[in-house]
């Protein structure tokens, strides 16, 4: 506290900043609590049957519940957060040991609305392994979901120009490959094969981030029709089979009891278990297996893809499914890619209403999860 006068001079000197005398004042519990209602984030705090015991101010403006109404209540009722069944990020961390960062998901306020927030949250256990609390800090992600979608507009435009060029340039090297200027001899037609290849890769690249951003910005109208899923997992897993067996790996297919039909998109879906198998095959190793199942829960169809690979580190993790991302997976560098698989199938799984994450370890291998609403 501030003293001012004799006793603060002898000590001191007027107007100086007796931290001690604040200390002995301000008991430890009254400073967390000043320091849990001051946060500019949205806090709350559960105990080990996830109900909360502290709701701060922050938390109050997003979404709208007053702390005396919410305490005791469990986080999953206040929330209602599409990762609350399935997916309950302060379990997850209980279980892993570690927080969860930046991980998305969308809660109602108490007016109804549907709000996107970035949450990190924690687990907090005691010596004996017992929980004692789970912290989970979030923010309002609405504004910066805004200026995404403009940035990936903007960018989108730009590729969109840069399609007509590459696919020109190409038409020209295919009349140069057909003597249609006249004989080429062997060394100049295999430069101009090697050109017409990086061509048509520029241009798959430039169709992947193209189907993206139409389907993030809605300007692509998925076809939903009733699916038969264990036939789509099935046929898609066959068309996998030889290149699997190329690097000796095994893969086994699980699909859950009564897993019936539901309303998909079937291309578009077919790319996002696609791209996640091909990327299982590609990072993972010979002699190794991936496995492919799916399951039901009450709400939810729930997909994964699991490999034996070389994982994908944590504070990779957060930023995996950004465009043209594309972390290091140890002895794996040399797979090539364009960086824009992961962010399709994000963006096509959320076109469908869904959601799309992942588990991983370094050196034991990713789990990729899929979530669709019945």
């Amino acid at each position: 506290m501030w003293k001012n006068g004799s006793e603060g001079a002898e000590k001191q000197g007027a107007g100086t900043y007796d931290m001690q005398g604040e200390a002995d004042m301000m008991d430890q519990d009254q400073l967390n609590s000043l320091i849990i209602a001051e946060l500019p984030v949205a806090l709350f705090v559960v105990d080990g049957e996830y109900k909360i015991i502290e709701f701060n101010p922050a938390a109050e403006r997003v979404t709208g519940m007053k702390r005396q109404e919410v305490l005791g209540c469990s986080c999953s009722e206040v929330l209602s957060s599409n990762l609350c069944e399935y997916r309950c990020p302060l379990r997850e961390s209980m279980a892993t040991g570690e927080p969860c960062l930046d991980r998305e998901a969308i809660i109602r306020t108490r007016n109804g609305d549907e709000i996107p927030i970035i949450l990190t949250g924690c687990a907090i256990t005691e010596e004996s392994g017992e929980l004692l609390c789970c912290i989970e800090i979030f923010r309002d992600a609405t504004d910066t979901k805004e200026l995404a979608a403009h940035k990936r507009n903007l960018i989108s435009l730009f590729t969109h120009d840069l399609k007509a060029p590459v696919m020109i340039t190409g038409g020209f090297v295919h009349r140069l490959l057909e003597d249609k200027a006249g004989p080429l001899n062997e060394k100049q037609t295999g430069y101009l094969r090697i050109i017409q290849k990086e061509l048509k890769r520029q241009e798959e690249y430039i169709q992947s981030f193209l189907d993206a951003s139409r389907i993030e910005s809605g300007q692509i109208e998925l076809e939903l029709l009733p699916c038969e899923i264990g036939s789509l997992l099935k046929d898609i897993v066959t068309g996998f089979k030889v290149q699997a067996a190329l690097k000796r790996i095994d893969i086994e297919l699980e699909i859950g009891q009564g897993l019936g039909r539901t309303l998909l998109d079937k291309l578009h879906f077919g790319r996002v278990i696609s791209n996640l198998l091909d990327n299982a095959i590609k990072y993972s190793q010979s002699d190794t297996l991936v496995q492919v199942r799916a399951r039901q829960t009450e709400k939810y169809f729930v997909f994964e893809v699991k490999d034996q690979g070389p994982g994908i580190s944590l504070q990779n993790q957060a930023r995996i499914f950004d465009h043209y991302y594309r972390p290091a997976r140890h002895c794996c560098e040399q797979v090539k890619g364009s960086g824009l698989g992961l962010a399709a199938v994000k963006a096509i799984v959320e076109a469908h209403a869904g959601s799309v994450w992942l588990r991983s370890i370094p050196g034991e291998g990713c789990t990729f999860f899929v979530s669709l609403p019945k």
